[in-house]
């Protein structure tokens, strides 16, 4: 998601024209349609119908294709750029929930209540175990202020739990800076000792049990990944960032996860591509641009485009796999242009919303490595 939100772009960024984050935007767009393809791989029934033509591609889409540790590492990055970059005091948290809220809540419940019909249609003709249980209000409420998971209720929509663990993250991050300039001599010894910590804890102990998965705690490692990322680069020293590095390869021996792996790969990837300048020159594609830049809308608008589209279907009775792969390009298309009108009309207005409540900037903030990248929280 990360960044405004997360590592999307929809997270809130805004570039001056010295120096464009292409490569960022890249890692949005292809993490996006990997997240779109494993959903689409994932939930019947246009799944199930096209699996004779496209079976094993579709079984390794809905077993390998994740990239949301990719959004993470970004996020972080991002946050580290507009969240690190402000004054921040107790009293302006309360602001923050309410520019995050803005930011990634008004989308989000755009979605939620988008979903609902959607849902009705397709009742009896989706599945169950994909639509889930007729929605109450409780779970509605529950969704309303991101506790749903926390609180044990279906999710509405696939995805949702990544704005919630964004929410989290982007509040931690703002928490910690406050206490850091408040508290700290100088520097961020202070926050660094948390950020440390806070990662020792997770990799070694919360994030090895998955019923924790409901809270920033169990994804933090990631999003830091991406803080020290830009601090190396701002430093000019990835003396930091490496000893991390060999933090995570510490706790990928110590139970193997492969989430970690793709977070280092991609963590290196990003410190490379913006040291060497490279991630302000490549890929220049207005199509892939385009896609990093609607890439957080994608991530919300497709899950339900897929249940449209699959309802659709199966009430015309378009159930041959050559009809069905026909049904999930529908989809994919579908997606992608119905995430630039809601980029447009829903996301766009929430972010200009959203600015109303930012903390001020440090007036001793420069952008990292000292480029003139600059990403608006």
């Amino acid at each position: 998601m990360v960044c405004e939100n997360g590592g999307f772009s929809s997270f809130g960024i805004r570039m001056t024209s010295a120096a464009q984050p292409y490569f960022i935007q890249a890692l949005r767009a292809s993490a996006a349609l990997t997240i779109l393809w494993h959903h689409f791989a994932l939930y019947a029934p246009l799944t199930e119908w096209a699996a004779p033509l496209l079976g094993d591609l579709l079984s390794w889409l809905a077993r390998y294709a994740r990239a949301t540790q990719v959004f993470f590492v970004v996020s972080g990055f991002v946050a580290a750029q507009t969240i690190g970059s402000r004054v921040w005091r107790f009293s302006q948290l309360g602001r923050f929930v309410l520019q995050r809220y803005c930011r990634l809540g008004l989308p989000y419940l755009a979605i939620v209540l988008a979903i609902l019909p959607i849902y009705e249609f397709a009742r009896g003709w989706v599945p169950d175990d994909v639509l889930g249980q007729p929605v109450s209000l409780a779970q509605f409420l529950a969704h309303l202020f991101f506790l749903q998971d926390i609180l044990g209720y279906e999710a509405l929509s696939a995805g949702l739990w990544f704005v919630c663990i964004n929410f989290q993250l982007g509040f931690g991050y703002a928490f910690g800076m406050m206490l850091q300039q408040r508290f700290g001599r100088g520097g961020d010894s202070l926050f660094a000792v948390l950020g440390w910590g806070t990662s020792i804890y997770s990799l070694f102990h919360f994030s090895l049990d998955p019923s924790g998965d409901s809270w920033a705690l169990y994804f933090f490692p990631y999003f830091f990944m991406g803080i020290l990322v830009h601090k190396a680069l701002a430093r000019r020293s990835q003396g930091e960032l490496a000893a991390f590095q060999c933090l995570l390869v510490l706790a990928v021996l110590y139970e193997w996860r492969w989430r970690l792996v793709i977070a280092m790969l991609f963590g290196t990837l990003l410190f490379v591509a913006e040291r060497s300048g490279l991630g302000q020159r490549w890929p220049r594609s207005r199509w892939i641009s385009g896609l990093g830049k609607i890439s957080f809308s994608l991530f919300l608008v497709h899950f339900p485009v897929l249940i449209l589209v699959g309802a659709l279907w199966a009430r015309l009775g378009w159930d041959t796999p050559a009809l069905a792969v026909g049904g999930l390009l529908v989809a994919f298309v579908a997606s992608v242009v119905g995430a630039w009108f809601f980029h447009r009309w829903v996301e766009t207005p929430a972010a200009l919303l959203s600015k109303r409540f930012r903390a001020p900037r440090r007036a001793d903030e420069g952008g990292a490595g000292g480029q003139r990248l600059v990403l608006e929280h």
